[in-house]
């Protein structure tokens, strides 16, 4: 027994010689790329403001949807414009793991910026709702590699206790996001995304110089795992399709349906057998799963991005059709939820690198989300503001705490092996993705079905369909008379969504007590190794 506490209990000390080594997995020796003063603020800066464009681009997106609906007629599709993007995004993080391990962080980091500025015209361009999903899926594509490439330069560039406090600074995006949505059209919106990446794309990034040769990283190229991103793609798109069209566009037990569960399920194994067969050149090398916290550590940023994304893209519905608030005052509305995430996360983060224990933070996060989702299960269109407040700031402490902890667990978990780092978080940020899309997936056709079942209860003479093109419509289109039924159909269809953190957050929590409770022990300054007392002395606060 006290060996398993020992092995559960363990101590790794954070010093300038662990972060020196660089976690690209080049076999070769290269410099160090721990970077300090101008360099590192230019670091900080370029990534900052690559966390900033993926969250603006997810909350115009969030507070646009019903307004693209409107435009292009097809309410039914609006899912897919933000579910076609993280689809890709998922799917692509992978591959861009591998990637990581040939060529200089820096460079995928400019390249994916190219391909999601295309993606970004193209959605800029786009005449119909085809084409928009198009260009979002490409924008998807560029979004994984710059998502990956990021964390790989954060994990080059930085020490490992200092990492969590970067991610804290996106509180802008609801705010901007919903003013450039109303007061300009939404495909210039979404191009400014593009624009952003272009001006952080100066900086340097404190990548190191590959000593590889050119021939070498093209003979490396030719053996990426081709075919298990395909595996691993099919897969993904098959199970989306299901959740999209079950309960919503087709019922649940329609052929397609089914057919599309069994080839998502087919694939899966068949890409778990191939990653197998290749070992440590697949996708997801099979050494990083020899660590028991991994699965765990996927399940819960799984979860926690599964709540996350229901809830951004949600609660502006929910304030659009009960509050007629605009996509501007509706991105308003999300700040609460969204500054409370966002300070929740600096604080954690800050008090993971002042007292090294993560773990504790990893299991109290579930409850808060619990908390704060059965809360919203409760509210109305009679909800006061100051409830409807409280309880997003409750779902978000949660959302918030747990965010970039999993993600340090990981950090923390492969800190000794520089070789797998970068694809064992590509596995992890592949999870929380993943998550986020299947839970748009899982929710979009809960709350179809459900608004067209309590329409025919509660309106059943309003127009069905211009009330389920957008809830501004409601105020717009809708004779006075109809209008109470159909608010009462958006918010009784709203509150069984938002209660599906309930039940994610129970499963979060018991995942967070299978992750290894490893304290990162920093020395003086992060720059002297700790000596036999030092790590002796942490092994005895962790036991403690």
């Amino acid at each position: 027994m006290s060996d398993q506490v020992s092995e559960h209990r363990q101590s790794i000390h954070s010093t300038a010689q662990d972060e020196k080594t660089p976690a690209s997995g080049a076999s070769d020796p290269e410099p160090s790329t721990l970077l300090t003063g101008k360099k590192l603020v230019a670091v900080f800066i370029a990534l900052l403001l690559s966390i900033f464009v993926i969250t603006l681009d997810q909350t115009i997106l969030a507070t646009a949807l019903p307004r693209i609906a409107s435009d292009f007629d097809a309410f039914s599709l609006q899912g897919w414009v933000s579910t076609s993007f993280i689809l890709a995004q998922s799917v692509f993080l992978l591959f861009y793991g591998q990637i990581l391990r040939i060529f200089p962080a820096k460079w995928v980091l400019v390249s994916t910026i190219a391909i999601f500025e295309i993606g970004s015209l193209l959605c800029a361009l786009s005449q119909s709702i085809g084409q928009l999903i198009a260009g979002r899926t490409i924008s998807g594509v560029g979004a994984g590699g710059l998502m990956v490439a990021m964390i790989q330069v954060l994990t080059q560039a930085t020490r490992l206790e200092d990492r969590p406090k970067l991610f804290g600074f996106s509180v802008l995006g609801p705010l901007i996001g919903g003013s450039i949505t109303d007061h300009s059209t939404w495909a210039r919106g979404v191009s400014i995304c593009g624009v952003l990446l272009l001006l952080k794309a100066a900086p340097p990034l404190g990548s190191d110089p590959t000593q590889r040769s050119a021939s070498a990283r093209f003979q490396q190229t030719l053996r990426l795992d081709f075919l298990g991103a395909g595996l691993a793609g099919g897969a993904v798109v098959n199970l989306i399709l299901a959740l999209q069209w079950g309960g919503n566009t087709k019922p649940w037990g329609d052929k397609d349906v089914i057919i599309c569960f069994v080839l998502s399920a087919v694939l899966g194994v068949v890409f778990i057998a191939w990653s197998v067969y290749l070992g440590d050149r697949a996708m997801m090398p099979t050494s990083i799963f020899k660590s028991r916290s991994i699965y765990a550590i996927m399940i819960y940023s799984f979860l926690n991005r599964f709540s996350f994304l229901i809830y951004i893209y949600y609660i502006p519905i929910f304030y659009q059709a009960a509050r007629a608030h605009s996509a501007t005052k509706s991105g308003i509305d999300l700040l609460p939820l969204m500054l409370g995430l966002v300070l929740t996360g600096a604080i954690a983060g800050g008090v993971v690198g002042k007292t090294g224990y993560y773990w504790p933070v990893l299991v109290v996060a579930p409850c808060f989300l619990a908390v704060g989702s059965g809360l919203l299960y409760t509210i109305d269109a009679s909800t006061s503001a100051a409830k409807l407040v409280g309880f997003q700031i409750l779902a978000a402490i949660g959302i918030g705490m747990g965010f970039q902890n999993g993600s340090m667990a990981l950090q923390v978990e492969f800190n000794d092996e520089k070789k797998l780092l970068a694809q064992a978080m590509a596995t992890g940020t592949f999870a929380q993705l993943l998550g986020g899309t299947i839970g748009l997936g899982v929710a979009e056709p809960i709350f179809a079905s459900l608004l067209a079942k309590n329409l025919r209860k509660f309106a059943p003479n309003a127009p069905a369909s211009i009330v389920k093109d957008a809830p501004t419509a409601i105020y717009s289109v809708l004779p006075k008379e109809f209008i109470p039924g159909v608010v009462h159909s958006y918010t009784n269809a709203l509150k069984v969504v938002f209660v599906v953190g309930v039940p994610a957050a129970g499963i979060a929590l018991i995942a967070a007590l299978f992750i290894k409770n490893i304290r990162i022990v920093k020395t003086a300054k992060g720059i002297a190794p700790a000596n036999a007392k030092d790590a002796k002395e942490g092994a005895e606060d962790a036991e403690a």
